[in-house]
């Protein structure tokens, strides 16, 4: 079973299903099945190119139309790609979620279209990743419920350290099978490049130690080299970043950064150093964690923002228009730094993942960094003396 996935662009993070090549044939097809209870009317489909890129803002592939809860796709693409699946709802309404595998040429894909998941089955690449997809949600299940357990106590405030220690003891267990399972099938192509999905090893030790010589030099060689590329690069961003982060740690003074944004320059001395505490949030439109915290900082900045304090944003990698959107959406109030896709303000301070908070004290000093939900308030009336 895999559940459906929401993107705008296209993505190699969510997990995607591959088919086997046949001898007789090239052509992909996908045999589409829809549920009793869905009202799928049309399927918008979008290839991607030999760099497995999908761009769906851009005119879909092609549109198939749903008849008697069947679908059908056939291309007659000679290599192997990304392919998404829009689901179009009666009234032409485009749902926000995607059907994600890969297109692979002379493979079938029966893709059976549930309510927020989907079944696939096919040719034996299909079951190779379908079997490690079963045994993965057997062997992740116990770690996930005692992962929720911890996140409800942390919540509250508390953490049951004999419970940490069980899920450390879990997770490591589960870590030894998922890498056990791997060698045990390192020649098959759909559960090796499932496994690359799933992140529990390197994909540097998953292509170069595990993975047989044939299969790192199959069909699959552009997707691999690209996975390698992006670790190498992560790797090296990592690094730049820990430095940043040393630099901009809490006690450090804030380095400054500008941007260009509407023919105006931004900077964000323009707001911090300037004898107010400053809460700054590097955040993106796109991003579903940023958006859960903009609550509270908009309740922080209405509470305390007549008591020597202010609230900015900082927009990360977002498109102006997007960000423009999102204020009007969740009714931001305070100002904003950003530009065009603009990065230049996390990368000043070796930010990797956002949501980032950090609370600057009226000199620029750093006081606080990484802040979340109930942490922020707290912060805040401390440094103000409340």
């Amino acid at each position: 079973m895999r559940r459906l996935t929401k993107c705008l662009l296209c993505s190699l993070l969510s997990v995607g299903l591959l088919a086997s090549c046949t001898q007789n044939s090239k052509k992909f097809v996908i045999e589409g099945f829809v549920d009793e209870a869905i009202t799928d009317s049309a399927y918008n489909v979008f290839v991607g190119d030999k760099d497995f890129m999908v761009n769906m803002r851009e005119a879909p592939t092609a549109v198939v139309v749903v008849k008697d809860k069947k679908f059908h796709f056939d291309s007659d693409i000679d290599y192997p790609t990304n392919i998404y699946l829009q689901a179009i709802f009666p009234g032409n309404i485009p749902c926000q979620a995607y059907v994600h595998l890969y297109l692979v040429p002379g493979a079938t894909a029966k893709v059976t279209v549930h309510n927020g998941y989907f079944d696939i089955d096919g040719s034996d690449f299909y079951k190779s990743l379908n079997q490690f997809d079963k045994f993965f949600d057997q062997s992740t299940a116990r770690l996930n419920e005692l992962g929720s357990q911890l996140q409800s106590q942390e919540t509250l405030g508390a953490l049951d350290e004999e419970l940490y220690k069980q899920y450390l003891a879990v997770r490591d267990s589960v870590l030894e099978n998922l890498i056990s399972y791997t060698k045990q099938h390192n020649n098959e192509e759909g559960a090796i490049i499932y496994a690359s999905t799933r992140g529990f090893v390197s994909n540097s030790v998953l292509f170069d130690s595990i993975a047989t010589p044939e299969i790192r030099n199959g069909m699959f060689k552009n997707y691999i080299d690209g996975l390698l590329e992006d670790e190498a690069e992560y790797a090296k961003r990592q690094a730049e970043s820990a430095k940043k982060q040393e630099s901009t740690a809490v006690g450090k003074m804030f380095t400054d950064f500008e941007v260009e944004c509407d023919g105006k320059t931004q900077k964000l001395s323009d707001y911090v150093g300037k004898g107010q505490y400053v809460l700054a949030d590097f955040w993106a439109s796109w991003c579903g964690p940023c958006r859960q915290e903009i609550p509270n900082l908009i309740n922080v900045y209405n509470t305390y923002k007549g008591k020597n304090f202010n609230v900015i944003g900082v927009t990360v990698s977002d498109r102006v228009e997007d960000t423009k959107r999102a204020i009007e959406e969740l009714e931001i109030n305070y100002p904003q730094i950003m530009a065009e896709q603009s990065g230049v303000g996390a990368d000043a301070y070796g930010i990797m993942g956002i949501p980032h908070i950090i609370l600057f004290g009226p000199d620029g000093t750093i006081l606080e960094r990484d802040l979340r939900g109930e942490e922020i308030e707290i912060a805040v009336k401390k440094y103000l003396g409340l």
